[in-house]
């Protein structure tokens, strides 16, 4: 027998890690709270001089009606001069902003019974007016506005009686029009006339002598949980200079025996929204495609817009179902969701948003032990199957939530931890229910009446089993024909106590060689995870298509099968390869797509743009020699934009494209052209007709007047 492979991975805060430096390293070594991965679900709070006016265009932010009031031309400055005359600046909202029917300890409650486990407070946005009683400058709400230091009373009512809500601050790095900042006064977008920024102090040095001090005021002051920064995207990580208030943050927690996060966007590196720096990353309005282990947090609002926002109709918002929905697939996948409220401006919180948030937690008490406290599986998802099915798992337990009512049958897939003595219940319903396997193994459990809404439980628990482990693997997910791929199976226990000893085997189709580094790996302690090479060869001959590996362990009496899907493609021959657009926006060149990188976002640095408008915007690559072509996998953008990948054109051909017009490029002389009307995805397959060979690959669109933004290209042939 091979010996087993193991590499400790501790449980967070198991031992007290040594005091943390102002370095990357150091810093990026924070272990996530326990409290953070097992609470899932907290409340974003955008509350301002912005809720004053309250107005933004459907599917903007309302919170920037400053930033947008100051764009000649926009709605917004329309608005605003409509409304209030071109002499009122926006400074007069933050001394009409009065708050006078915040009740702090009614936010908390409702904060509660929604379930939520922890909240994030505005303490200042772009705007730059303070939520507490800031001494390093008067633009506050003691000295301005509300005359009441918001942050405070809020936190206090927080930290009540013994289920006590965690309490985080959200803060701005940069203010938009600052003159300690941006270097000048801001002016009427109307008159052109300087006006002053009031309150705020004027400082030689905008970051050492006003952002950090403040960061420190919010961090000695009011101790927080959370600390969750923006603006970050304005400067380098070397101007904001953020890695030593952290530092100090987070020694101070340790010395205290506090569990304490911070956002990736305040930025000692990238500050990107899907940077896996500092505690968490933080995509917005977005949702992980499948289980990142990284942990994140997705923020969002229940309708578009953080700040409350007049404008928006009840269409707009988010039903209770899809809350319900999102927070259970969001927590699938290793994240946590952020879901934003934003109240008026005399601190009511409006009455469609309560609802939504009551309606979330009225689920939660039913279905709470699905989410709170759980780890996400082997996978996220039931895909392929009938039913929309998300999945959990918590020590020996596994929860399998269909997100819509699957009828008189619910089937899960054949490599469910089950044996004969499995029970299987459905939340709020409670008798066991039968279950047995169908045809292709797959589990089909008979369900009971349809009880509750939104979204329904199956508990799968099995008499013994106190502990499921979880695996992964750095297999490439695709092989060339006779090709041989390499990487490591990873075994987990997340659960919270030890899990004995696992033997391992590795099955593949017929003509397949696939092998295993170890056929044992020891008992695994909690947060453990042992490491295996893996290693596996196609046949020659195999024909590309979607295959499957058949993991099998053994953990006690419990035998389970998992899948391990690996593609067959021909080679990508565009990688690497020179790319030309027809033009270059945003600093986003056409090489972006051939670098073999598929994540589709745009901080990330991984998505080309042309121009902003374009008239029939294209891309190609020279693959640099002819060769016979199958097809083309197109990748679309993830964050944003992905609608106007859209009907577009993918051309052929051996020799160079050099006409602009489309009706001419794809009806050259040798040219092979397919027609696509739909979205693409990621990726959208592409398949040229039999025979079809060439040297150089365009996508172009067929719009008129469209930039093209493209995550991803991959042209496969035979070489």
């Amino acid at each position: 027998m091979v010996g087993s492979l193991l590499v400790a991975q501790p449980a967070a805060y198991a031992e007290a890690p040594p005091a943390y430096e102002p370095t990357t390293e150091s810093l990026n070594s924070h272990p996530v709270p326990r409290w953070f991965d097992n609470d899932k679900f907290g409340i974003f709070i955008h509350w301002g001089a912005y809720s004053v006016p309250a107005w933004g265009p459907r599917g903007s932010y309302a919170e920037w009606y400053w930033n947008y009031m100051n764009s000649p031309g926009s709605p917004t400055n329309a608005h605003h001069k409509a409304t209030y005359g071109q002499d009122a600046g926006y400074d007069d909202f933050l001394r009409q902003w009065k708050a006078d029917k915040f009740d702090p300890d009614d936010w908390v409650k409702l904060f509660k019974d929604a379930g939520a486990k922890y909240f994030v407070l505005t303490s200042k946005h772009h705007e730059g007016m303070a939520l507490w009683d800031s001494k390093v400058s008067g633009r506050d709400t003691v000295d301005l506005g509300p005359g009441r230091d918001l942050a405070k009373e809020l936190f206090a009512a927080a930290r009540k009686g013994e289920d006590k809500l965690k309490a985080g601050f959200y803060y701005s790095l940069y203010e938009w029009y600052n003159p300690s900042y941006t270097g000048r006064q801001p002016t009427n977008p109307y008159t052109g006339a300087q006006i002053p920024y009031a309150g705020a102090p004027v400082v030689g040095d905008y970051v050492k002598d006003y952002m950090l001090p403040q960061m420190r005021e919010l961090i000695d002051g009011y101790d927080p949980d959370i600390i969750w920064c923006d603006g970050q995207w304005e400067k380098p990580a070397s101007y904001w200079k953020t890695a030593g208030v952290i530092a100090d943050y987070y020694n101070k927690a340790l010395r205290s025996g506090k569990e304490v996060a911070v956002a990736n966007r305040c930025k000692i590196e990238t500050g990107n929204l899907d940077s896996p720096e500092l505690d968490f990353q933080t995509p917005e309005y977005a949702v992980k495609p499948d289980i990142d282990p990284v942990k994140w947090e997705s923020s969002r609002g229940i309708a578009h817009s953080y700040g409350y926002n007049q404008n928006e109709p009840e269409e707009d918002h988010l039903t209770s179902d899809q809350l319900v929905d999102s927070l259970v697939d969001i927590v699938s996948k290793n994240g946590n969701l952020l879901l934003d409220i934003g109240p008026k401006a005399d601190g009511t919180i409006p009455e469609l948003q309560r609802q939504r948030l009551l309606d979330m937690g009225a689920w939660l008490k039913v279905n709470g032990e699905a989410i709170y406290g759980t780890t996400y599986w082997n996978r996220a998802e039931e895909k392929g199957g009938p039913d929309d099915v998300r999945y959990t798992v918590k020590d020996g337990t596994l929860y399998a939530t269909a997100l819509k009512w699957p009828g008189e049958q619910l089937t899960l897939g054949a490599d469910l931890p089950v044996d004969h003595s499995t029970r299987i219940t459905m939340l709020g319903s409670g008798a066991p229910l039968t279950w047995s396997r169908d045809e292709q193994g797959r589990v089909v459990v008979n369900t009971p009446p349809e009880t509750g809404r939104h979204a329904y439980v199956f508990k799968i628990e099995t008499p013994g089993v106190r502990g499921l482990l979880r695996t992964s693997s750095s297999l490439a997910k695709e092989v060339a024909p006779g090709g041989t791929v390499s990487g490591e199976l990873t075994v987990t226990n997340p659960g919270t106590r030890q899990a004995p000893a696992t033997a391992l085997t590795l099955t593949a189709p017929q003509g397949w060689t696939a092998t295993l580094g170890a056929s044992r790996v020891r008992p695994l302690g909690p947060g453990e995870s042992a490491r295996v090479p893996i290693t596996v060869t196609a046949p020659a001959d195999v024909t590309p298509d979607p295959y499957t590996l058949g993991l099998g362990m053994r953990t006690g009496r419990m035998t389970t099968t998992t899948a391990l899907p690996l593609r067959v493609n021909l080679p990508n021959l565009s990688l690497g390869r020179p790319a030309t657009q027809k033009s270059t926006g945003y600093d986003a060149p056409a090489s972006r797509a051939v670098d073999g990188n598929t994540d589709g976002n745009w901080g990330a640095g991984t998505t080309t743009h042309t121009a902003e408008p374009e008239r029939q915007a294209w891309w190609q690559v020279d693959l640099g020699a002819s060769a016979p072509l199958d097809g083309v996998d197109v990748w679309n953008r993830l964050d944003c934009c992905a609608d106007r990948l859209k009907d577009f054109w993918v051309m052929a051909s051996e020799q160079p494209f050099t006409d602009d017009d489309l009706d001419r490029a794809r009806t050259a002389p040798g040219v092979t052209a397919v027609h696509v009307e739909a979205q693409a995805g990621s990726p959208g397959t592409v398949k040229f007709p039999a025979g079809t060979t060439g040297r150089y690959v365009r996508i172009q669109l067929a719009s008129p007047s469209n930039p093209l933004s493209l995550a991803e290209v991959q042209v496969r042939g035979r070489q």
